[in-house]
């Protein structure tokens, strides 16, 4: 359990965990990424059902969204917003790395943060308490396990940084662990039939983010990783609202 305490504790706010001390340990952790996507799923879940005794489905949906943003501190979206402002707005690759190093969000990365946030509310707002529940649970897993799967097979766009350390010390293993455990996750939640166009639809959209990051800046950082389990995440909660439909 302790791989599963360092990855806790990286990836939310919530006590218990103790941080990595070097890139080594959190390598090890990686695997243990889209488990602690059932911890803030779970969250989440309970958020939303509740909220949805009091209220309609849209409200109750953003204040659980609200929540498991607390309770990450938002780690995932600064990935969206800063991907977003440096591959639409940077111009050249320099410049691109300097704007993702940049902790400051510029107008398409709030652009991206707002719209990203209608997305995921709306399609969730369209589920039922139980298909939410089940649906908030298998989305924050298979985002983080398609954000495990991309560091496996994509290149590094620079040599330094958490992104790059842990990306090329990945074990095969690791990975495939992660992301058994994410397409485990849709297989539940859209069972008996519909997890496969979800599996290949969570695969193309975190596949387009690889292919953007690679054109602009030859390859995935930190934030990138971020912003993949953002485009995950949204896409497991449009495949459940149109399952659903």
């Amino acid at each position: 359990m302790r791989q599963f305490r360092l990855a806790l504790a990286f990836l939310t706010r919530l006590p218990g965990g103790r941080h990595p001390n070097d890139s080594s340990e959190l390598t090890a952790a990686v695997p243990w990424f889209p488990v602690v996507g059932i911890v803030v799923g779970a969250i989440g879940a309970a958020v939303y059902v509740s909220m949805a005794e009091l209220v309609a489905p849209l409200p109750a949906a953003a204040v659980a969204f609200a929540c498991t943003a607390l309770v990450t501190g938002g780690f995932h979206e600064d990935g969206l917003a800063d991907t977003v402002d440096a591959l639409a707005g940077g111009t050249t690759i320099e410049q691109r790395l300097i704007i993702l190093k940049d902790s400051r969000h510029g107008t398409f990365g709030v652009l991206a943060l707002v719209l990203m946030s209608i997305i995921k509310i709306g399609a969730l707002a369209e589920l039922d308490g139980r298909a939410a529940a089940i649906g908030l649970v298998a989305t924050h897993v298979s985002g983080r396990a398609a954000a495990v799967g991309l560091m496996a097979v994509a290149p590094t766009a620079r040599q330094d940084g958490l992104g790059a350390d842990y990306a090329r010390a990945l074990p095969a293993v690791g990975a495939t662990v992660g992301v058994t455990v994410g397409v485990a996750a849709l297989v539940g939640a859209f069972w008996p039939t519909g997890w496969a166009v979800a599996v290949a639809a969570l695969a193309l959209g975190v596949a387009a983010v690889g292919w953007w990051a690679r054109a602009k800046i030859g390859g995935v950082t930190g934030d990138i990783l971020g912003a993949a389990e953002q485009v995950g995440e949204a896409t497991v909660l449009l495949s459940l609202a149109a399952y659903a439909g």
